[in-house]
């Protein structure tokens, strides 16, 4: 087979390939504007199983995975959409521009790891989503902060007792920035710790975890939202 032969050959299978992987992305977004995710889930990855760098169909098995995430079906980790959206971004940068507006992904705007593939930086993500404490029992997390861009912050606090019929105690506090690992906490008055509202806390902020001087547990972005 001449030079010449063998280009055109390539381009012919190449042209294939193509025009395969567009009918499958095409079956995938037709499954799900139909809410048919099983049947999208396995059109897309039928794409990627020939172009495995095919930004569209990253993306949109992620999203996919994320609708059967939000009705509780985890048939794919977090870790594993996030990969997706990872490779989605680096063969189409512009899909970084939408993470945040996709409605998609709304239960994953609250999560670190989704915020820092916005590009977002440790002390805009801080800011960006609620910091809970575990969850011990079928009331959901215990506790949680939220921390506000100026410098303040609101922690919540279950309590369950028959003097309190809200069954959440709010506590309000400042906090200030060390360095983007390390920062500062000091509670108004009334406080929830034992020493009162004047005391400076540390603060380590690793990947995803807050761990507070004065409490027992870390605050991390999982809400055990689909626990019983």
């Amino acid at each position: 087979m001449s030079f010449r032969l063998i280009i055109i050959y390539f381009f012919f299978i190449l042209g294939i390939f193509s025009q395969t992987s567009e009918n499958w992305n095409k079956k995938g977004i037709d499954a799900l504007k139909e809410k048919e995710f099983l049947t999208a889930v396995e059109s897309f990855k039928k794409t990627l199983y020939d172009k495995p760098d095919d930004a569209f169909a990253n993306y949109n098995l992620a999203c996919t995975y994320t609708l059967l995430l939000a009705q509780c079906e985890d048939i794919e980790s977090e870790v594993h959409i996030y990969n997706l959206i990872q490779k989605a971004i680096k063969s189409k940068p512009s899909y970084q521009k939408k993470l945040l507006t996709d409605s998609d992904f709304i239960i994953l705007r609250g999560k670190y790891h989704f915020q820092k593939l916005s590009g977002k930086t440790k002390k805009e993500i801080l800011t960006s989503i609620t910091w809970f404490g575990p969850s011990p029992g079928a009331y959901g997390p215990m506790d949680q902060f939220q921390f506000r861009e100026d410098g303040g912050f609101i922690y919540k606090k279950l309590d369950m007792t028959e003097s309190n019929p809200i069954g959440k105690l709010e506590f309000t506090g400042r906090y200030k920035w060390i360095n983007d690992s390390k920062l500062e906490i000091q509670f108004y008055d009334p406080s929830p710790m034992k020493e009162g509202g004047k005391k400076n806390l540390r603060v380590n902020y690793s990947d995803g975890k807050l761990e507070i001087q004065g409490f027992d547990h870390s605050f991390t972005d999982d809400n055990d939202r689909c626990s019983a």
